[in-house]
């Protein structure tokens, strides 16, 4: 079958990497691409439905995978049912789990999901602002979160009130984007993240497996959050007792509610969750393959990804054909100076990258912010590359992961030195 990815970060180009792979694809078209994905045709029409609608006829697509949220935002699988093509996405109400982190917090309430309390700030932020401060007092680590899509720059873990109120200041003098969907604030929560992924189709669900990111900007977990500066997979200590738990406790309570509400969820749902010993809690869903996580959850699926994708977007269950290697993924990222941009900070662009990683075996270059000038390839973006390495154990890819990195540079690169150092 041909498949259509919706997208141009290295999310996408893992995507597409993957799944060239399986007998099922036939060919693969990334809308809109980047030119760093080689061998991938891509297509540069403005998009809208219009043109949606015709590049599936024109292309005979079979399958059309969003990898950006924008797109379930914008429609695309409501769109794909009505015109009875399969697509491996929520509804734009479903994607809602991820696109309000308000919505998502009642789900989880009405589910019963164990998570953190909360408090919705939005009418204070507007209208009441000096109010606000009595609210955050009542949490003793106050997190503000930008309750809409804010490209990974709308967490703010606070240590006390006075920084909460400073971070809520900021954000009134410099809107960040997804306060058109409200902002929040909840109780901060100790212990270590992970992320689990789940393909699901309404009630029936495949484990696709488990990632740790590493969001904030510098070693040691210090600096601003972003959208991801590495990931690696699996976990160890995420055992099969785990994922069943976290399955029976929250994805399932989860599904229910959204069958129940007549929004049932087809695609990626990954949970984001803190776990403190015995105590597990959810702080997000993502309703669609994360990034940086895919380009580590990907190279250790084995089977036919497209059939079971296919099969899942059209609610038929016969393909559970996957597994998961007994391997190691690093992903590292390098991005532009003055990445993640929060509060207007500039993002360089235009630098060249100079790279050789061709020749390292098991090592494996997804572009995301690049574009290309007189035929080199310039950065474009915060994000512009990422290094995936696969290995018999953490320590192995480690080192590959690394190595690969040190063959890429470009003038004002930033990347963390301890991806993988997470217990």
């Amino acid at each position: 079958m041909n498949v259509l990815v919706l997208g141009s970060g290295g999310r996408e180009h893992a995507l597409c990497w993957r799944m060239k792979q399986d007998p099922s694809c036939s060919q693969i078209f990334a809308w809109p691409g980047n030119p760093g994905m080689e061998g991938i045709q891509l297509l540069q029409a403005s998009f809208n439905k219009q043109n949606l609608e015709e590049i599936i006829g024109t292309y005979n697509i079979k399958l059309i995978i969003p990898g950006a949220e924008k797109y379930l935002y914008e429609g695309v699988s409501d769109w794909c049912e009505e015109w009875k093509i399969a697509c491996f996405g929520p509804s734009t109400k479903a994607a809602s789990l991820e696109k309000s982190k308000i919505f998502a917090k009642e789900i989880m309430i009405m589910s019963g999901v164990p998570t953190a309390s909360y408090k919705d700030l939005t009418h204070e932020f507007k209208n009441q602002f000096s109010c606000c401060e009595n609210i955050l007092s009542s949490f003793s680590r106050p997190v503000i979160k930008i309750s809409g899509p804010s490209l990974g720059k709308g967490v703010f873990v606070c240590k006390d009130t006075t920084e909460a109120m400073s971070i809520l200041e900021d954000i009134k003098r410099s809107p960040l984007p997804g306060l058109e969907e409200g902002i929040m604030v909840e109780e901060g929560l100790n212990g270590k993240e992970v992320s689990l992924f789940y393909a699901c189709n309404g009630e029936n669900f495949v484990f696709l497996g488990a990632a740790q990111d590493h969001k904030r900007l510098l070693d040691n977990d210090e600096g601003p959050n972003t959208g991801g500066m590495g990931a690696y997979s699996p976990v160890d200590w995420v055992n099969d007792d785990f994922i069943q738990r976290s399955s029976d406790t929250i994805l399932r309570p989860t599904l229910n509610k959204m069958k129940e509400l007549g929004h049932p969820f087809k695609g990626v749902l990954f949970l984001g969750l803190m776990v403190n010993d015995n105590e597990v809690n959810l702080l997000e869903y993502n309703a669609r393959f994360g990034d940086p996580e895919t380009q580590v959850i990907l190279p250790l699926i084995q089977g036919d990804l497209t059939q079971l994708l296919f099969d899942i977007s059209s609610f038929d269950n016969s393909s559970q054909n996957i597994f998961l290697k007994k391997q190691v993924a690093i992903h590292v990222v390098k991005a532009a100076r003055g990445y993640p941009g929060t509060f207007g900070t500039f993002i360089e662009k235009n630098q060249k990258i100079h790279l050789d990683t061709n020749k390292l075996e098991n090592v494996h270059c997804f572009f995301a912010g690049v574009s290309k000038q007189d035929g080199d390839l310039v950065t474009n973006g915060g994000r512009v590359l990422g290094i995936t390495a696969v290995a018999e154990t953490l320590l192995e890819a480690k080192e590959l992961a690394y190595s690969g990195l040190s063959k890429c540079h470009f003038e004002g690169e930033q990347f963390r030195s301890d991806i993988g150092g997470k217990a």
